[in-house]
């Protein structure tokens, strides 16, 4: 997703320009956004159909969403709008392909897409422990907005009851998705940064 020459989003470089957070300071690195934007939407959607296992106890579901966690990761690899594409872009197409139907005119995938504009803005050091935590928090936070988005489009776009939007949109969302960016962002992070180093160390 990224060539040697150009500026990192991960590393930890002070007083970048808003186009270079934004990872769109030229044709080539827009282009390269778009790119991982898109492959992280595909991923997005792979995730979302294969069935995870779940435990549910009364109204609360526990277990993991990895497909929450590609988003985050895609904005904390590759800036703020890749990670805002990847969710938007990969829930349309969930929506879209496995339910048959656009909800809210696309308002859930925008909500998706808030977690990894959040998580992009920071920088990070997928070498160090303090950076990956830091990815964890932040992941967390973008999350909660999502969430809160998402309950204020269920109950004045799509106006569902309010049962239902605390019931089967936020508590989900908090006891699935909360776990899930908290533990596997980091990981996946952390994996994407290893591959990224043997691609590297293959080219010279």
């Amino acid at each position: 997703m990224m060539s040697e020459s150009e500026t990192i989003a991960t590393q930890d470089t002070p007083n970048r320009t808003l186009l270079e957070k934004l990872q769109i300071q030229s044709s080539n690195v827009l282009l390269l956004t778009l790119i991982a934007s898109f492959l992280g939407a595909t991923i997005y959607l792979v995730f979302e159909m294969i069935p995870m296992p779940y435990l549910a106890v009364g109204l609360f579901t526990f277990g993991l969403v990895p497909s929450l966690s590609v988003i985050a990761a895609v904005g904390a690899i590759r800036g703020p709008i890749a990670g805002l594409l990847t969710g938007y872009v990969g829930g349309l197409l969930a929506n879209i392909i496995l339910n048959g139907e656009i909800v809210a005119l696309t308002l859930y995938g925008l909500a998706l897409g808030v977690m990894g504009f959040i998580v992009g803005f920071a920088n990070y050091d997928f070498t160090k422990g303090r950076s990956l935590a830091k990815l964890s928090v932040l992941s967390a936070v973008g999350l909660l907005f999502t969430i809160l988005l998402t309950v204020v489009i269920g109950l004045f776009v799509v106006q569902v009851a309010t049962l239902v939007a605390l019931g089967f949109q936020l508590l989900p969302l908090l006891t699935l998705g909360l776990p899930t960016v908290i533990v596997l962002t980091p990981l996946f992070a952390r994996f994407w940064q290893i591959l990224e180093s043997q691609i590297i160390l293959a080219r010279q």
